[in-house]
């Protein structure tokens, strides 16, 4: 009997332990479902919301709404033609008279003018100072045009101060040869001037015809057709 009693207790025991084993897993699974529901309830719930946005996101008005103003660039109004010739006039006196020193300094060293006749004298200041500014004067202008958004030619600025040297050298001589007054030495003043006159002149002449529209060229297109008798061929253009 005793051993019965025994037996029994220790099958109950386990049972018991048993039991104890099975209630956490019953647990877990009950909070599992649990939360799977309020997520099923939560999803549910929050669906018509999720449409509003998704329809707010996809409306062309709210995305405009949201996005930044566009930022318009003007550009600046280009300049009147007094005041862009002022400058470039102002920028070639500079220019030619900078360089027009050193030339003049340059041509007294080399020369040795203080050693020699009048006429080597007569010589270097003729072609000292004048030579200098008909080069630095086109540089200055173009320089100046160049900032200005001008597209005129550098080359055709230096061949037109060239010419106005050519010009005023000319006249220059002619009248100091011919006298020997103040008026007749004065005119030394335009080997000096008419270079960045030319200089000016040649750079807007060559930036006005750069600016100009050029003409369409002729157009020749080759073309194939076909037909149900055959095909050919033919060249059509625009002249």
């Amino acid at each position: 009997m005793r051993q019965r009693a025994l037996l029994l207790q220790k099958r109950n025991r386990r049972a018991a332990g048993a039991r104890r084993r099975k209630h956490p897993r019953k647990g877990c699974a009950a909070f599992m479902r649990l939360g799977a529901s309020a997520c099923t309830a939560v999803l549910l719930l929050s669906a018509p919301a999720l449409a509003q946005v998704t329809a707010a996101l996809s409306d062309p008005a709210v995305l405009a709404a949201g996005s930044p103003p566009s930022v318009t660039v003007v550009p600046p109004a280009p300049l009147s033609a007094p005041v862009r010739l002022s400058l470039e006039a102002g920028a070639g006196l500079l220019g030619g008279a900078a360089v027009g020193v050193f030339s003049e300094w340059a041509f007294s060293g080399l020369l040795g003018t203080q050693n020699n006749t009048t006429q080597t004298q007569r010589f270097t200041s003729l072609f000292g100072a004048p030579l200098g500014v008909a080069v630095g004067a086109p540089l200055a202008v173009s320089l100046t045009g160049y900032t200005l958004n001008e597209h005129g030619s550098f080359l055709v600025s230096w061949l037109s101060s060239m010419a106005g040297l050519a010009v005023g050298g000319s006249l220059y001589l002619t009248a100091s040869g011919l006298s020997n007054s103040q008026a007749a030495k004065a005119t030394y003043a335009l080997p000096l001037l008419l270079p960045v006159l030319g200089a000016v002149l040649g750079y807007e002449l060559s930036a006005r015809a750069a600016d100009t529209p050029k003409p369409a060229g002729p157009a020749i297109v080759p073309s194939l057709f076909l037909s149900p008798n055959g095909g050919g061929g033919a060249v059509a253009g625009r002249f």
